[in-house]
């Protein structure tokens, strides 16, 4: 008799429900379909371990590289915030990079690695086209992180990612700087001494502190003394990196010069919005001393990032920075960092304090 009264119970509660009309989900607009389909290549492509949800706060740590980007996304992400990190976002970049993946054999890194972080950087793109044309979502503008380091430690570091790559050109190089035969071995420490010397050499005679040209003047002195060997315009391209990636990602993408902001180089950091975009710039060697700045900056009460994997327990390593090291010591060493840091870059970042 229980029995029969439960059922007869539940049978009530089951046709009352279905008596009462389904409340209707709200229907999308079209531009809200559109930022579904973006989220959706967003999550495909995210090598992100936190938690994605369209209910938070998404933030984009677009910076040139080596300058903890995986920590600050860590440490995002642990405080409930969709965080999406890019080196470029920029048509000539993500152009380079299909191109690249066009011209590649398909290998497992390719199409597990390469190919997915190519989906989620295009992803990216669309979402900051749709911020731009939408200012907000769910009431919120995007917020952007990035950050800027000394060029002079930069280069190691962004060396090391591409060693394996250039190693080989540059071992090239050394045989034809010394006429030695293509078999005869070569001592990679003393190639990568040579390596960032002419590289110092060729950054002194372009003088890239002078004018925006001064890019350009480098890259073309390092391709007439070595026009069979691209490798050393490459590695001067590395060097100067810093000095020029502001224009290209943050001022042309969100319309903000944050190199124009005093307050960076006296403080370490500074803050710019439009009607779409909130963005932040911190100095890396201030990260931690800056990290309350950052936490009010996305909303939060504190950031706790991970501990930092130290690049000289990289492989070649050692043969970089003792390189780097030695030719800071030298004058033509010294001229080259002298243009690095009294750059507009490095001027803005208060970096031509450091030499």
């Amino acid at each position: 008799m229980i029995r029969i009264r439960r059922g007869l119970r539940r049978f009530r509660r089951l046709f009352w429900r279905a008596g009462k009309p389904a409340k209707a989900k709200p229907k999308m607009t079209p531009d809200q379909r559109a930022f579904r389909y973006i989220w959706h290549y967003l999550t495909v492509g995210s090598d992100n371990r936190s938690p994605l949800s369209l209910g938070q706060q998404n933030v984009l740590i677009l910076q040139m590289g080596k300058v903890a980007s995986h920590s600050i996304q860590t440490a995002l992400g642990e405080r409930g915030i969709n965080a999406f990190h890019s080196h470029g976002l920029s048509d000539p970049v993500q152009l380079g990079v299909l191109s690249g993946l066009f011209g590649r054999d398909v290998t497992f890194r390719l199409v597990a690695h390469d190919l997915r972080r190519h989906i989620q950087n295009v992803a990216m793109q669309m979402m900051v086209r749709w911020y731009e044309c939408h200012k907000h979502h769910r009431g919120r503008k995007l917020k952007v992180i990035t950050l800027v380091r000394d060029p002079v430690t930069h280069y190691p570091s962004s060396f090391l990612h591409r060693r394996d790559i250039a190693k080989p050109r540059i071992m090239a190089w050394e045989r034809a700087r010394s006429s030695l035969p293509p078999e005869h071995p070569v001592d990679e420490a003393q190639a990568m001494l040579n390596l960032v010397m002419e590289a110092a050499s060729i950054i002194a005679e372009g003088r890239p502190s002078t004018d925006a040209a001064g890019h350009s003047r480098c890259i073309a002195v390092a391709r007439e003394r070595w026009p069979e060997h691209p490798v050393i315009a490459s590695e001067v391209g590395g060097w100067l990196t810093p000095l020029r990636w502001f224009d290209g990602e943050i001022t042309a993408t969100f319309g903000v010069d944050m190199l124009a902001a005093p307050e960076l180089r006296e403080r370490g950091w500074a803050a710019r919005s439009n009607d779409w975009v909130d963005v932040l710039i911190v100095k890396f060697e201030e990260l931690k001393l800056l990290l309350p700045d950052v936490s009010r900056f996305v909303g939060v009460d504190a950031l706790t990032l991970p501990a930092p994997k130290p690049s000289s327990a990289k492989e070649g390593a050692a043969e970089i920075m003792r390189a780097v090291r030695l030719m800071l010591e030298t004058p033509v060493g010294q001229a080259c960092a002298r243009e690095l840091r009294t750059s507009r870059y490095g001027l803005a970042c208060g970096y031509d304090r450091l030499g």
